[in-house]
């Protein structure tokens, strides 16, 4: 479990860090980038997905402070759109993307190149975990994202890792370019893009060595939205995979019974509370 590959290739990683509304946090998500310990970060593109806040100010001001930072201004189009219009402009073999309110650890980029020796891996995860613990809805859904953190690592060793989320993940650039990047019409664009990846012959990992730490809701109102909006996404993607049923090895097989029964289980569960 606590085991990661290691490679001498010089993997080149862009990060894209997409950013609406994010005056708060993106400071912060962008120092924690620059911290990480891998010598061969390309850059930094900050996608700024026509913010109406001073989101786009400080990140000028980053851009200013620190040469690897760039920005890409835009009007709103949502985050998969953001995205895939970085992804065009971005340089590096492999592609990372870290949430505008999330603070990968130093090491995060370091334990997760060396599976892209592997021709065949399109992205690899990390532990996900929650950044402030200062109520009781925090403290929950902190022993929440180390079970899941756990439960997923697991799942890797079934090929069956169903998603990698927006707090980080690496992608392998020419895989995501295969699959025409994130689809814009779907409300979680990182579950869908991770069985599309599958779908089309690509391998997805995680290491449990590096992590990420992100600010999860801490009111009830913002947590249900957030539930909600994973759950939609959840449906949509099982609808644009139904044809896999019981074909295309683990995503038929597995994934998608497996991912099917935990999401009826979850609206049922958002319906009793």
């Amino acid at each position: 479990i606590f085991e990661d590959p290691k490679t001498e290739k010089k993997f080149t990683v862009s990060i894209l860090i997409p950013a609406f509304n994010e005056e708060e946090s993106i400071k912060g998500t962008v120092k924690s980038v620059m911290k990480l310990d891998y010598k061969y970060l390309e850059e930094i593109i900050i996608i700024n997905d026509g913010s109406k806040d001073n989101t786009l100010k400080i990140a000028k001001a980053l851009e200013k402070r620190y040469s690897k930072v760039k920005i890409l201004d835009k009007k709103n189009s949502g985050k998969a759109d953001s995205l895939n219009q970085a992804l065009k402009l971005a340089k590096g073999e492999l592609v990372g993307v870290v949430d505008a309110d999330s603070y990968p650890d130093k090491n995060a980029l370091n334990a997760m190149t060396g599976y892209f020796d592997d021709e065949k891996m399109g992205a690899v995860t990390t532990r996900i975990l929650v950044r402030h613990r200062n109520n009781f809805l925090r403290k929950m859904q902190a022993v929440e994202y180390k079970i899941i953190a756990f439960t997923r690592k697991l799942l890797g060793y079934l090929d069956a890792i169903y998603v990698t989320p927006g707090p980080m993940a690496l992608y392998r650039k020419k895989a995501l370019k295969e699959i025409k990047g994130f689809d814009t019409k779907n409300m979680t664009e990182d579950i869908e893009a991770t069985w599309h990846l599958i779908h089309d012959g690509y391998k997805i990992r995680m290491t449990f060595l590096s992590r990420a730490s992100t600010v999860a809701p801490s009111k009830l109102k913002a947590w249900f939205t957030q539930r909600v909006r994973w759950n939609i996404g959840g449906f949509q993607t099982i609808l644009k995979y139904k044809h896999c049923w019981f074909r295309k090895g683990m995503l038929g097989n597995f994934i998608l019974p497996f991912f099917s029964i935990s999401l009826l289980l979850g609206t049922f569960g958002l319906g009793l509370f």
